[in-house]
């Protein structure tokens, strides 16, 4: 990726770079407490932010009444207010650090059969918890690998490559030659993290149901287990009620993965991924606008 080599863009991407360092050193109390204070006026002033985490909730739980979205609005700011200082622990914390994180591990053996087999293997991580912290657990036990999108400041790009592969894991460009290595490296045994809930560029996904919303959703994880004859897992990292520690959860895919189409792999991948949310919704990322992208005849949610 070019940066611009403008002196505000650097500014920009060095002051950022500062905050994250300061964040990190911050008791994270503190730094919880300040960003709850910040969800709250947000909910109060009715914030754009606000607007999409709530516009969101809506569409996707349209039997909750107007009281019940309230509360899912405020459980979720609880629980965001804590993701800021855990971004900072999980690029720039130690080892000691990042594995106090994950106390505890469901289905682990689920990785472990699928590896002792030679089979090459995908894990789909949907933004729920704290994402950051199952790569880590991945590369801290297997030779995880992943595609990495840049940052948009180099300074930020720098940090946050350098600290996703520090201990072990291996990360290609999302692009054609990134994209010929990771497929290589699957083949040989790496353990693959994907996020299979974000929207893909124009040209790199089909619409596909998501809480009986039309979804513009992913075909690469379609493909790589195609091309690769992967094995796929789910994860999920859910915070734990003392907001200090997470427990991993894996499980196997509940609709066929292999030959079969696209509109039907997606279609399941999307109502497992319903699933893992409907476990802890205070925890997904609301605050992403997952229904931007509309088929012609259909208007972004976002503007009405």
């Amino acid at each position: 990726m070019a940066y611009q080599d403008k002196k505000s863009t650097r500014l920009k991407g060095a002051v950022l770079s500062f905050i994250i360092h300061l964040i990190y050193y911050m008791p994270s109390f503190l730094v919880r407490w300040i960003s709850l204070a910040f969800h709250k006026l947000s909910i109060i002033f009715n914030s754009k932010g606000c607007q999409v985490v709530r516009k969101n909730i809506q569409m996707c739980y349209p039997e909750k009444n107007d009281q019940q979205i309230d509360q899912l609005v405020k459980a979720y700011a609880t629980q965001s207010a804590c993701l800021i200082h855990e971004f900072a622990t999980a690029w720039l914390g130690d080892k000691k650090a990042v594995q106090s994180k994950i106390t505890s591990v469901i289905n682990q053996q689920l990785v472990d059969e699928i590896l002792a087999s030679k089979q090459p293997l995908i894990v789909a991580v949907p933004h729920i918890g704290n994402w950051e912290f199952v790569w880590h657990w991945l590369q801290l036990n297997y030779p995880a690998i992943g595609m990495y999108k840049p940052a948009n400041f180099k300074q930020v790009d720098e940090l946050v490559l350098k600290s996703r592969l520090r201990f072990g894991g291996k990360g290609f460009a999302a692009d054609r030659r990134g994209m010929m290595g990771l497929l290589k490296s699957l083949r040989q045994g790496g353990v693959m993290m994907i996020l299979p809930d974000q929207q893909p560029q124009e040209g790199a996904g089909i619409f596909s149901p998501f809480f009986g919303q039309t979804a513009y959703t992913m075909t690469l994880l379609h493909k790589l287990v195609a091309k690769a004859e992967a094995r796929l897992l789910f994860a999920r990292c859910i915070r734990k009620p003392s907001d200090k520690s997470f427990e991993l959860t894996l499980e196997s895919p509940t609709f066929e993965i292999h030959q079969t189409t696209v509109e039907n792999f997606n279609q399941g991948m999307n109502q497992q991924i319903a699933n893992i949310i409907n476990h802890c919704p205070e925890q997904y990322l609301w605050s992403y606008k997952r229904f931007k992208h509309q088929p012609e005849d259909k208007g972004n949610p976002y503007k009405s």
